[in-house]
């Protein structure tokens, strides 16, 4: 778990089939970071799928955006697979808008991918 002045906090959770982060708080610039270290550091466990829970985001800006675009290339490179869990309110609505959750494996609240 990390936590940066309550900003951003991130709960690692490992499986056999893989890594799950959930993010809770504010996602932005000044927090990005933060989750980037945290998603390097899954990567670096190699799981077969990792998977980035954002339902539990208060705020997030393009930062998020950016920050699932390079977990998915990375996962790509890497031969693994990068889902995505959106929830249905502000986070979900921006990535909709933008156009990018069809090209997203996204799971509901409580999926397993």
């Amino acid at each position: 778990m990390t936590d940066s002045g309550a900003l951003l906090r991130v709960d690692r959770t490992s499986h056999p089939d893989r890594t799950e982060l959930a993010l809770h708080g504010e996602l932005d610039n000044d927090t990005l970071p933060i989750a980037q270290d945290q998603v390097a550091a899954a990567e670096a466990d190699d799981p077969p799928c990792l998977v980035l829970d954002l339902t539990r985001l208060e705020y997030v800006d393009s930062c998020g955006v950016r920050l699932v675009l390079l977990a998915q290339h990375g996962a790509g490179e890497a031969g693994r697979r990068l889902a995505v869990r959106l929830g249905h309110g502000r986070t979900r609505r921006m990535f909709d808008v933008l156009g990018i959750t069809g090209r997203l494996e996204v799971l509901d609240a409580d999926e397993a991918p």
